[in-house]
């Protein structure tokens, strides 16, 4: 039995997840032959048949690597990022489709989702500063406590969600900012995931 470098192996691994999350497919066996210069397919079959018994990753039934339910790193989301949203005062929403990028769905899950750039101050003090990234996923409800992408008469703001007996309160995670109390508020999505801009 042929004894496997055990650090080839795990970077055969890590090439199959990035070209995953990159492609969101896998890399076919010549692929990986030519990215670690293997001197045959039969040598990419070893590695494979190695990481696969491992439970590494999976083969479909004609042999070739399987974006597995166990590699989580191979499934991807799409999310566009859609513009600026105020963490302060409201502002005008205008959605402005900047780009769409690949979010593995191991960390970010399989909803839809968007991202908007944050704007302002008032979230601070729940780690939201000017500048971020805020992935939201999309939905027209919200619990208690919540943080939300709101909207108010054609304006977009980011604040904690609290539903009361006879309004809503939006409030800011700031004591600069009071809070945004009304009875027509339309919940755009809720924020999932912050992305810091250093």
């Amino acid at each position: 039995m042929r004894i496997l470098n055990e650090r080839l192996l795990e970077n055969v691994l890590n090439y199959i997840k990035t070209y995953q999350i990159e492609n969101g497919r896998s890399p076919s066996y010549r692929n990986i032959m030519k990215q670690f210069k293997f001197s045959s397919l039969s040598v990419v079959c070893r590695y494979v048949e190695a990481l696969r018994q491992r439970g590494s990753l999976e083969k479909d039934n004609l042999g070739g690597i399987d974006i597995s339910e166990n590699l989580n790193c191979a499934k991807t989301i799409i999310a566009p990022i859609v513009g600026t949203v105020t963490c302060g005062k409201p502002i005008y929403a205008q959605e402005n489709i900047e780009g769409n990028y690949q979010l593995p769905a191991a960390i970010f899950g399989n909803s839809e989702i968007f991202m908007l750039h944050a704007q302002g101050d008032s979230m601070e003090g729940v780690g939201i500063k000017s500048g971020d990234i805020l992935v939201v996923r999309k939905s027209c409800t919200a619990e208690n406590g919540q943080i939300v992408v709101a909207l108010i008469d054609d304006s977009a703001t980011v604040k904690t969600f609290y539903k009361k007996k006879d309004c809503v309160v939006l409030h800011p995670e700031n004591d600069k900012y009071d809070d945004i109390i009304s009875n027509d508020v339309k919940i755009l999505g809720v924020v999932q995931h912050l992305i810091h801009k250093f």
